[in-house]
């Protein structure tokens, strides 16, 4: 992703827009998605998102994964009150099951995937797939 965006994202080539899955296989995927959601109520989407990500293992099966999240949230110097009654409210459960009906609307199968001008693409991949992809994608726009 760091490549991606440096040399894609960043120079204006490529937009890049972030929707939740959260498949119902991981107990606590929706309201991991909340979190971040609520925590990008509060300018800080990315940093939730990738305190998830690397600290799935510990509340991807964890009965106590609001407080983690409540936690995590803390760490980043979030408003807490904000973020607690977001996240106890589900105020953000409406707009990640948007993002997961408009996933199965086109076809989005699993996590990660990835819709590049329609074409898709799953699984985690390397840079170079991605690259190849792109540069297909940017060399047939007019």
């Amino acid at each position: 992703m760091t490549q991606i965006t440096e040399n894609y994202i960043a120079t204006g080539k490529v937009v890049y827009i972030f929707y939740n899955f959260p498949l119902s296989i991981h107990a606590q995927a929706q309201l991991a998605a909340e979190a971040a959601e609520c925590a990008g109520q509060q300018g800080q989407f990315w940093a939730m998102h990738d305190k998830l990500y690397l600290s799935q293992a510990e509340w991807a099966d964890n009965d106590e994964a609001l407080s983690l999240f409540l936690g995590y949230g803390k760490a980043l110097g979030l408003n807490q009150a904000n973020f607690q009654t977001c996240l106890g409210d589900h105020a953000m459960a409406q707009k990640v099951q948007a993002d997961y009906a408009l996933g199965q609307s086109v076809g989005v199968p699993s996590t990660p995937a990835f819709v590049l001008n329609g074409r898709g693409m799953t699984g985690a991949q390397p840079y170079s797939n991605f690259q190849t992809a792109i540069d297909a994608a940017l060399s047939a726009q007019p």
